[in-house]
């Protein structure tokens, strides 16, 4: 498959010669730096795991840093050193003239790149790499990562996770060699597709005085309601219960929705909480009762959870046995007055089962 470029020379009946190319001075006080790019805005070219890129890579280089550049639009990468908006592609170029590689998604930074001969680590995803990759500057200096999209073909649209296939050592791992450095061991075994999501789940042994947009109250867990009636004035709340919840909470503002595990509901508490305008999800977990139960609540879509069945999923999809694993999440879970990165360590790792039941929330990994 041509290059893009080729085919556009080719139509236009032109040579592909080096760019007349002059960046305008920027001022930038860092002297070792690497530059990355991302952008949000273009769904199958985001890469949502530069984060951990960015410890891996800087665990071998303590005082190298990282500068992102953009149009001040695109979200800042957690992890990086200065995030700098240039208003022009010119100001861009400069900086990254005075990098020491430019890393970041298909995009024009990487070109920009390839005529100043700066060494490139570039990802794509919705595009075969051999039809978009650097084009001027040494070979060797470049690398071109594709994700493997589980062998299908690349979408060629703007929309669609393409990208996130990609591991984060993966990409690290080629910066650090272009850069002359060995390979970091690191290894991920396991990303969940709800990994970036930022929720925190209140297990609600004290009163925690927490402010944001994404609470999950987790009555399932232990369910004391006068711990929890405080976060209801300036939070939106979502409840996980496996119990009737009583008026008082009922009564509270800014609830999004309560999800009902049961083998079979209360009809009383179903009947106050629609009074009250509240939205319950129901979950059956009794496969036996689920006719009944939709036949009895017609009114409402019920679906079958069976955690068992969850965890014996899971454990399909990643083998943590005998491995000395470590895990990271953006959910955070508040216990015993402290913040936990899962619930299989507010649970003091005492039961791995943990683990597969909020294994879409968690990467999973050795270092």
């Amino acid at each position: 498959m041509s290059h893009l470029a080729e085919v556009y020379a080719k139509d236009l009946g032109v040579k592909i010669g080096d760019p007349i190319f002059y960046p305008h001075f920027f001022p930038i006080t860092e002297e070792k730096y690497i530059t990355i790019h991302n952008d949000d805005n273009i769904e199958s070219k985001n890469y949502e795991y530069w984060e951990e890129v960015i410890i891996i890579i800087k665990q071998n280089f303590s005082n190298l840093k990282f500068v992102q550049i953009g149009s001040g639009k695109e979200p800042k990468i957690k992890n990086v050193d200065k995030f700098i908006k240039t208003t022009s592609i010119k100001q861009s170029a400069f900086i990254i003239e005075k990098s020491l590689l430019h890393l970041g998604i298909d995009s024009c930074p990487v070109h920009i790149a390839s005529h100043l001969q700066k060494p490139i680590v570039a990802i794509y995803g919705n595009t075969y790499a051999k039809t978009c990759d650097p084009l001027w500057g040494p070979k060797s200096k470049h690398v071109a990562i594709e994700a493997h999209r589980d062998g299908k073909k690349p979408c060629l649209k703007l929309k669609g996770k393409t990208t996130d296939v990609i591991k984060p050592e993966e990409v690290a791992n080629k910066v650090l060699k272009l850069l002359g450095k060995k390979e970091h061991s690191r290894k991920t075994f396991h990303i969940g597709e709800k990994y970036k999501e930022n929720f925190f789940h209140i297990i609600p042994d004290n009163k925690y005085d927490i402010s944001s947009k994404n609470i999950v109250i987790r009555f399932d867990l232990l369910h004391k309601e006068e711990n929890t009636v405080h976060l209801f004035g300036k939070n939106n709340v979502s409840i996980v219960t496996k119990n009737p919840v009583g008026d008082e909470i009922l009564k509270q503002e800014n609830i999004n929705c309560i999800n009902y595990f049961s083998d079979s509901f209360d009809a009383s508490f179903l009947k106050r909480a629609k009074e009250k305008g509240v939205v319950v999800r129901l979950f059956c977990s009794d496969e036996d009762n689920l006719a009944e139960e939709r036949f009895k609540f017609f009114d409402y879509q019920i679906s079958l959870y069976n955690e068992d069945e969850k965890i014996k999923l899971n454990k399909s999809k990643v083998d943590l046995d005998n491995l000395d694993f470590k895990v990271k999440s953006y959910t955070i879970y508040m216990k015993n007055s402290k913040a936990y990165p899962s619930l299989f360590e507010a649970n003091e790792k005492n039961n791995l089962d943990d683990i597969f039941i909020d294994l879409d929330k968690l990467m999973i990994y050795t270092d």
